[in-house]
């Protein structure tokens, strides 16, 4: 048996610490009482998913924060772990897989007593509400997964082919790499090598492999030569001459005879 698991077996320490909020997997969680208590917040933090062993899925929100504490000796081992406070994962929950949709009904409640999890195993969702309260719609949120703070989702398919090069502000995603460039065959792009010793190479920056990226930089290549230079300046003095200058009959609005008076 694992130590650290022989340690947690021995049961934990019975004065435990709680917290409001607590920070992992690059969310910040916060319990529902501390939500509340909050004027005017800007976001909500207590919105929890959780993968059962039986591939069900839970969701829920945050209720209590504790940090256990394992002890032995003059060492002690530390575990954070979330009370929850779960929806039905039968009559609370519905999947509509042909578009992404997944439902929650926060009203309904999840008999079960396994109602703690580990910190490590939370991931940050937000519920929605339907803001039109038909029959089928009344009481079932909408869940959005959050993305953790600085790591944003990889792309798909559906991204590569709704991304305009020209008008796209983001980072096209890359894998790591070896320090050869290569493609098939059947490709026009060739493959490049780095050669560390050459003196002459520069490398600034990581090169992109990813093959949909390289057809995506490409395209923008493209794009870019095709634009329409500005028209070059034009050498006809007429164009240029102002349009004081046009000549025409002249009148002396100053000379007394214009008017006879």
């Amino acid at each position: 048996m694992d130590e650290e698991l022989r340690w947690v077996s021995m049961g934990f320490d019975p004065v435990v610490m709680t917290c409001e909020k607590y920070d992992v997997n690059g969310y910040r969680f916060h319990t529902e009482e501390h939500q509340n208590s909050r004027p005017d917040p800007k976001t909500i933090n207590t919105g929890v998913f959780t993968e059962g062993d039986n591939k069900v899925d839970y969701y829920g929100r945050v209720g209590k924060i504790y940090e256990l504490t394992f002890k032995r000796g003059r060492e002690h081992l530390s575990l954070t772990v979330f009370k929850c406070r779960w929806f039905d994962p039968k009559k609370g929950l519905r999947h509509t897989p042909s578009v992404g949709l997944v439902e929650v009904k926060p009203s309904t409640v999840y008999a079960g007593a396994d109602l703690f999890i580990a910190a490590t195993q939370a991931t940050q969702v937000y519920y929605l509400p339907y803001p039109c309260q038909k029959e089928y719609l009344k009481g079932w949120e909408v869940v959005f997964k959050v993305s953790p703070h600085g790591k944003l989702p990889d792309p798909n398919d559906d991204d590569y082919y709704n991304i305009n090069p020209m008008t796209y502000e983001g980072v096209f995603y890359q894998e790591e790499h070896d320090d050869v460039v290569r493609n098939n065959e059947d490709d026009d792009l060739g493959y490049v090598d780095l050669d560390p010793n050459d003196d002459d190479a520069r490398i600034d920056g990581e090169a992109v492999v990813n093959q949909r990226d390289i057809i995506m930089l490409e395209k923008l290549n493209e794009d870019a030569d095709d634009e329409e230079e500005p028209p070059p300046p034009s050498d006809n003095e007429e164009d240029m001459r102002d349009s004081d200058d046009e000549t025409g009959p002249q009148i002396d609005y100053n000379s007394d005879d214009s008017y006879g008076f």
